[in-house]
């Protein structure tokens, strides 16, 4: 085993990327299964969201593992992947009124209660001790994770609870949790790539960063998307538009039986 490669720690963080991965889908399904939509319809859409994220998992895990140029990824990487899976989260949102629909479906605990996982930046702290990370980076991004990731757990209470000043927390939740990625992002990009070769220059082999990296490359994009959705379901909870766990009791049924399949709601 190659010095200093902390195995178990990367095997952590790969979970918490595949558990990342199924907490989105399982939202997405329970979105559809809030609409009525053809059963044929609902299938290519939890299959090809699945088929989707799975690629984009099995890419970059292909990446860290073969290393290319036996060097750590940089920069340009990582923009690359944040980039596509904004780009294909946030079109749609944008351009279809089906997918606003969808959206709106997803019960805002989920959307919200699947952060928990973010407590896991808890890992980055590891690495720091093991003196794997910079401090730069590990401190902001793992207490930060760690603090956005308990903080929704209070917020889905909230929101269950129906209280009046829940939305506004939630928002101001999902400002915090989008300010945090900007500062990991920041500080890893600008500290992380100096350490790596700080690392090779005293003997150590710094391509565990690549298995490191597989959390903005693939993370950061996925719970990035879900604090817009989040944000995009308060909108429209706001404009009166019934959201599951937003709409207060007595307001329209996000149900429409009158659509054959999921159709704009106009």
């Amino acid at each position: 085993m190659m010095l200093g490669f902390p195995t178990n720690t990367i095997a952590a963080i790969v979970v918490a990327m595949i558990g990342t991965s199924t907490g989105v889908w399982f939202n997405l399904a329970a979105g559809l299964r809030q609409l009525a939509v053809a059963p044929r319809v609902e299938q290519h859409w939890r299959w090809g969201v699945a088929a989707i994220i799975s690629t984009w998992l099995l890419v970059v895990l292909t990446v860290a593992w073969v290393a290319p140029g036996k060097s750590v990824v940089g920069a340009p990487y990582i923009a690359t992947f944040l980039t596509l899976g904004l780009l294909v989260g946030t079109l749609p949102l944008l351009i279809s009124p089906a997918f606003r629909q969808l959206v709106r479906a997803i019960p805002a605990s989920g959307l919200i209660g699947v952060h928990v996982i973010r407590v896991l930046g808890i890992l980055f702290l590891a690495l720091l001790d093991m003196r794997l990370l910079p401090a730069e980076f590990a401190l902001p991004a793992g207490y930060g994770d760690i603090a956005v990731g308990l903080l929704s757990l209070g917020i889905v209470y909230l929101l269950a609870k129906r209280k009046p000043y829940a939305t506004a927390l939630a928002t101001l939740w999902n400002a915090l949790g989008l300010l945090d990625f900007v500062s990991a992002l920041a500080s890893g990009i600008a500290f992380i790539g100096p350490f790596a070769a700080q690392l090779a220059a005293h003997g150590t082999s710094p391509l565990y960063l690549n298995y490191v990296l597989i959390v903005p490359a693939f993370g950061v994009p996925l719970y990035a998307l879900l604090h817009i959705y989040s944000l995009f379901q308060l909108l429209s909870a706001r404009a009166g538009k019934p959201t599951p766990g937003l709409d207060m009791p007595g307001s329209a049924s996000i149900l429409t039986p009158e659509l054959p399949a999921m159709q704009p709601l106009g």
